[in-house]
């Protein structure tokens, strides 16, 4: 809690006391005034800037990429490799440590690409023109080689996304250890901003954060340099190029993600089951498990020798990272509505006991019981009901039944959120077990599924589930993201 204080000049109990905007919370400033004029108090040295909870420098976070590496550290093991029933649990762990992290760094971050009901319903055109360009370069220009400008590229996406992705764990764990923190200045040409978007002189700089640099650059480096051959390294640049589109991305309904997973799960049986009597081919599998062009564009684990299927000849089974990013983006928009409902108990409490005892602090030593009573009940009230009158409005915006008529978010995510996942753990639970469908239905047949097939009526039904248990499905449907999008705020600078 920053350490403000009131001062208060009380000739008689204030009685009714209200509150500018503002959140209390650790770092964001607070001032109020008595409704009647006669009693005052305002904070003496707010702070500029509100600190906003970020999950990647949590303790949650700290202990979720250490699953996720672990998760990669047990996939290298021989005795792993040689189970031919290992893959599926593989899989399935990277693809939640995926979708996790990637929810929960999104929460906060303002620079998200909102996808509207437009580019829900065109993604599926889109994708299969992708597909079906790839698929022809590949067939009729097998000399042409693209291979080298795209490893320029895997290498730089995999050197920013590991950096992103452990700078602020490792920031968490270097503070622990009391590792040295530098001030650097900031030029004014840089443009830098902080999280409030106001102009940034200065920042600090981490031991650890050059071990995460050192660290991003070695981990591109031995990927390029084994030609993305090593499967652990490349999932590991995959995992966290996937966690960071799903960071940036976003759908910004209910009603668009529909279309979109549906849309896509058309794009996925077509191609996958109806390619080979339209074309003569299956399409996917082909681009799928193509050596023309290779990276961290899927996730792999060693086949099992003398395995048979479809695609036993390729050495790996793989699961594409459009079947861990599609259902991921729903599960984001879950984790999204889930914090926007959140009850932050803890940040009122905070709120209300830091009104009494700044009140407290500031009363006259000659001040009365009754004095004493009526300002220090009065703070806490008003401090505490500020916060969930603010939780209220932000709940009306992403219901456009705002007063003001604004969309904007006005109450960010809290920690009470990791507590309060009521539609985001439905889905995850869900995706395990579409996951583990397709993966049956491949075993079965032997034959490539369309992973998007299972995962997407698993997911989306989740959703309907919880809803319709919790009597919210006009809430769901009605529901709007109202975090600012990327191409929103560029326009709004440039006016």
């Amino acid at each position: 809690m920053s350490a403000t204080k009131f001062s208060i000049r009380a000739s008689r109990p204030c009685r009714s006391l209200t509150f500018s905007r503002g959140i209390v919370q650790p770092g964001l400033s607070l001032s109020c005034r008595a409704v009647d004029g006669a009693n005052e108090m305002r904070t003496e040295d707010p702070k500029s800037a509100a600190t906003i909870w970020r999950w990647e420098d949590s303790t949650d976070a700290v202990k979720t990429y250490g699953v996720f590496l672990g998760v990669l550290a047990a996939g290298t093991l021989p005795a792993l490799q040689g189970n031919k029933l290992a893959d599926l649990p593989y899989f399935i762990s990277l693809a939640i440590c995926t979708i996790y992290i990637g929810a929960h760094r999104g929460l906060n971050f303002k620079q998200r690409q909102q996808i509207n009901l437009r580019e829900g319903f065109l993604a599926p055109f889109a994708a299969s023109a992708a597909l079906g360009g790839i698929y022809l370069i590949f067939k009729y220009f097998p000399d042409l080689s693209l291979q080298g400008f795209f490893d320029i590229y895997f290498w730089l996406i995999g050197t920013i996304a590991t950096i992103g992705a452990f700078s602020g764990p490792a920031r968490k764990v270097g503070s622990k250890l009391k590792l040295p923190v530098w001030t650097v200045a900031l030029p004014e040409w840089l443009g830098a901003v902080d999280d409030q978007e106001k102009p940034l002189e200065s920042t600090e700089l981490a031991a650890t954060d050059l071990f995460v640099a050192a660290a991003g650059i070695a981990l591109a480096s031995a990927d390029l340099a084994a030609h993305h051959g090593n499967f652990t390294l490349s999932n590991t640049i995959a995992c966290l190029v996937a966690a960071d589109i799903l960071q940036l991305v976003g759908v910004s309904s209910f009603r668009v993600a529909a279309v979109l997973l549906c849309g896509l799960l058309a794009y996925d049986v077509f191609w996958v089951f109806g390619s080979p009597a339209a074309i003569g081919e299956n399409v996917m599998l082909q681009v799928a498990t193509s050596d023309a062009l290779v990276g961290p564009t899927r996730l792999l684990f060693p086949r099992v020798a003398g395995s048979v299927g479809e695609a036993s000849s390729f050495p790996f089974s793989l699961l594409g990272l459009g079947d861990v990013a599609v259902p991921g983006l729903l599960a984001c928009l879950a984790l999204r509505y889930d914090a926007s409902r959140a009850i932050d108990m803890k940040a009122r409490g905070v709120a209300a006991a830091t009104a009494i005892q700044e009140a407290i602090d500031s009363l006259d030593a000659t001040a009365t019981g009754d004095e004493i009573a009526y300002t220090t009940g009065d703070a806490a009230i008003a401090a505490y009901e500020r916060i969930a009158d603010l939780e209220l409005e932000q709940r009306n915006r992403t219901m456009g039944q705002s007063d003001s008529g604004s969309t904007e978010t006005v109450y960010q995510a809290s920690d009470a959120v990791l507590y309060q996942r009521h539609y985001f753990i439905p889905v995850m639970v869900a995706y395990v077990l579409g996951l583990g469908i397709a993966f049956g239905a491949n075993a079965v047949t032997g034959l490539g599924q369309p992973a998007l097939l299972y995962l997407v009526p698993c997911t989306l039904g989740a959703v309907a589930l919880v809803a319709a248990t919790r009597g919210d499905l006009s809430k769901v449907w009605a529901y709007t993201d109202t975090t600012k999008a990327l191409g929103e705020k560029i326009k709004e600078s440039k006016k």
